[in-house]
């Protein structure tokens, strides 16, 4: 009980104007956008729709809101814009960094196009490129390991034959020269 306690202390920490954040760095960014919100609700003049205009292309441009806390007062001015009767069309979209579909954030607002969702399709991932160099790696390892075994030369693989086959092969000669010098012993009859 007291660790439920605890987590529910640790998720109050996260809310911010009543968003839940996952992290302390979100939600601290989010706290910041809320300061800003409130200073420029207590000094903004919204009396005038270019004022307000004005205000939100800056805050659009600029990005100085991307939480959803600094969103919803980006909302909120794009309202207030409709309400003193701007065209909604004249009104730039308020852009979503956050991609929700691959749960990762964007570098800059560039929406997705139809050929950038299919473009995971035709692109081989990091797994096939991966498992590929193994094989090809797996191949030439075997490769080295048959040019090892069927080779001339001793190595750390076939040593220890190459030696006894060598030694081997002077004790043959050897005794085959011991035989034709007893041999000759015998004919000149030297003993």
């Amino acid at each position: 009980m007291a660790e439920t306690t605890k987590e529910t202390e640790a998720k109050r920490e996260y809310i911010v104007d009543g968003f839940l954040f996952l992290s302390e760095e979100d939600a601290a960014a989010a706290r910041e956008e809320l300061k800003k919100a409130r200073y420029l609700k207590r000094h903004l003049d919204y009396q005038g729709a270019d004022m307000i205009l004005q205000l939100y292309r800056k805050a659009l441009n600029e990005r100085t809101f991307q939480t959803p806390v600094g969103l919803a007062f980006v909302n909120e001015l794009r309202e207030k814009l409709i309400e003193e009767g701007v065209e909604e069309f004249d009104i730039e979209p308020i852009p979503v960094y956050y991609d929700v579909v691959q749960n990762k954030m964007r570098s800059g607002y560039e929406p997705v196009k139809e050929e950038e969702k299919e473009k995971p399709k035709k692109e081989m991932t990091k797994f096939t490129v991966s498992v590929i160099l193994n094989v090809i790696l797996a191949l030439l390892v075997a490769g080295m390991f048959f040019v090892a075994m069927t080779g001339n030369n001793p190595n750390i693989l076939n040593y220890r034959s190459a030696i006894v086959d060598k030694y081997a092969a002077w004790e043959q000669e050897l005794t085959e020269r011991e035989k034709a010098v007893r041999e000759k012993e015998q004919e000149l009859g030297i003993e």
